[in-house]
């Protein structure tokens, strides 16, 4: 095999090549950022920049397209958070092309770099390349093993939340791993959001008891879901509440589901299953009695879920509760799950000790902070304001807010302060109008 001769470097090339050089090390920072993002740079040149002593040189080799994947492995491992994250978005943008690239050692080298990237110890860092590898459709099965499956098993959900729902690339088999190994909060969740969940994926988040994953889970047209297994939920669905609404609104029920849902959940949530044109006749039929029944059990339910007197009416009971002692977080949870606004509204103005203005005009909003606030101002907790954007808010899951880790409000008390203060600061300038 005969080596191919260099290319001999004409007088102009060497002359510019020598400028090149004499730029690099120089101390005129504008000239050296200018080399640094021309593609035009000779390779040894953007080596010899990305250990510039300057970070805003070092960000400008990592962002140059041109800059030989040695350097990128070089730069990847740079001090500063900003290089790194650089050379991540602009290394993942190449992944799409890994399959078909021909030179082993350039696939490599690419492979290599966005590990070390996936097993940055900066959470930004990793967060930063799983966004941007979340979407691929292709990658080569070491990169699917050694990137994109690392990155799925994160333990820091702003990494791995964005591969688990996303990704194309992870297999059913490590989707129920890590399922059953009780992952960071909010992982399964993130499965359960997934295009085209299978039935093996269903049920492994389902046995995993996670009832907002669950709520999720039921809410993704997609997903597929075998009967028996929504028989055996529904079954053990009587005291979790979050997932009432969730399992009456889940597009494919059967007759027998919706029936059983029927024995336990409130009244609304009955109502709505009777609306519903794809159960049989039979099943229609046999809801339309247990909304008589309960009828005739208590009359009030008639205009509970509507305007005009149904509102006094939650309100008296709402006011009665209060003075009466009976009026607990639970109560009002309850009839949060069941679609019972006015008797919601009537509780958190109490509790509150906000207007009834000011309470309709934050749970009124489409901001889920404004929800956020009041609830908190009404005492309760962050699992009540995940429910309450959900279900009277009809928030979309994507766009609620919800609890930290530990359980606590996403938002600072100044945040949730504020929100109040927007409310109640234009009530202020009506008056004095």
């Amino acid at each position: 095999m005969t080596t191919k001769p260099k290319r001999r470097m004409s007088d102009a090339d060497r002359t510019a090549y020598e400028k090149a050089k004499g730029i690099a090390a120089s101390t005129n920072l504008a000239e050296r950022r200018r080399l640094a993002e021309d593609h035009l740079t000779p390779p040894e040149i953007l080596f010899f920049l990305a250990e510039d002593d300057n970070s805003e040189i070092r960000e400008a080799v990592a962002a140059n397209t041109a800059t030989p994947r040695h350097a990128d492995q070089f730069l990847a491992k740079d001090e500063s958070e900003d290089v790194r994250s650089i050379v991540a978005r602009k290394v993942a943008a190449l992944a799409p092309d890994l399959s078909s690239e021909r030179r082993e050692s350039i696939r490599k080298l690419t492979v290599e770099v966005l590990e070390t990237l996936a097993l940055d110890h900066v959470d930004r860092v990793r967060a930063v390349l799983a966004d941007a590898v979340k979407d691929l459709p292709d990658a080569p099965p070491e990169m699917i093993s050694r990137v994109i499956e690392v990155l799925a098993r994160d333990t820091t959900i702003s990494v791995s939340g964005p591969i688990l729902e996303h990704s194309p690339l992870l297999a059913d088999e490590l989707l129920v791993e890590i399922i059953r190994n009780e992952p960071v909060a909010g992982a399964i969740a993130a499965i359960s959001r997934r295009q085209a969940v299978s039935e093996t994926v269903s049920d492994a988040v389902i046995s995993a008891e996670d009832d907002a994953a669950i709520a999720e889970l039921l809410g993704n047209r997609s997903a597929q879901i075998r009967e028996e297994t929504l028989d055996d939920l529904i079954e053990n669905a009587t005291e979790r509440r979050v997932l009432h609404r969730p399992l009456v609104t889940r597009p494919k029920l059967l007759g027998r589901h919706a029936l059983s849902l029927a024995r336990f959940v409130g009244y609304a949530l009955v109502a709505e299953l009777g609306k519903r044109t794809d159960l049989g006749a039979e099943a229609s039929a046999q809801l339309a009695r247990e909304l008589e029944r309960r009828l005739e059990e208590n009359p009030e339910l008639a205009g509970g879920e509507q305007d005009g007197d149904a509102v006094l009416t939650g309100r008296e009971r709402a006011k009665h509760m209060y003075e009466s002692g009976t009026l607990t977080e639970s109560v009002v949870l309850e009839a949060v799950s069941e679609g019972k606004r006015p008797f919601v509204l009537a509780a958190l103005e109490l509790v509150s000790g906000l207007s009834e203005e000011a309470v309709h005009s934050l749970a009124s909003s489409v901001n889920p902070k404004a929800i956020v606030a009041l609830v908190w101002k009404s005492g309760y907790g962050m699992d009540f304001a995940l429910q309450m954007q959900l279900r009277l808010a009809n928030i979309p899951p994507d766009k609620a807010l919800k609890p930290t880790e530990d359980g606590l409000f996403p938002l600072s008390e100044d945040q949730l302060s504020w929100q109040i203060e927007l409310v109640t600061e234009e009530e202020e300038e009506d008056d004095k109008g």
